[in-house]
């Protein structure tokens, strides 16, 4: 049940950050991989993007309480949640 929940959520994280993109979903997930690693948001990208699409897929897991933390092999975004909000 729980992960059904979560399950849910990561999909409206999903939809909202392909808004913030101007893009169609399917576009998004043709772009993006999101992976759940126990209390973080792994992406990983699979084409390059824009300073500025990247400032509004941090700004899509901020509004559900996730921050950006790092960017590995330059392909794949560490998003955590805030400590605040657990």
């Amino acid at each position: 049940m729980v992960t059904n929940k979560f399950d849910n959520t990561l999909a409206a994280i999903e939809l909202n950050a392909a808004r913030k993109l101007h893009w169609d979903y399917n576009q998004f997930k043709d772009c993006f991989n999101f992976t759940v690693n126990k209390e973080a948001i792994e992406i990983a990208l699979k084409n390059p993007i824009e300073e500025s699409q990247l400032e509004s897929l941090k700004q899509a897991l901020l509004d559900y309480g996730f921050q950006y933390k790092k960017t590995v092999n330059s392909f794949v975004l560490i998003f955590e949640q805030d400590v605040e909000l657990r």
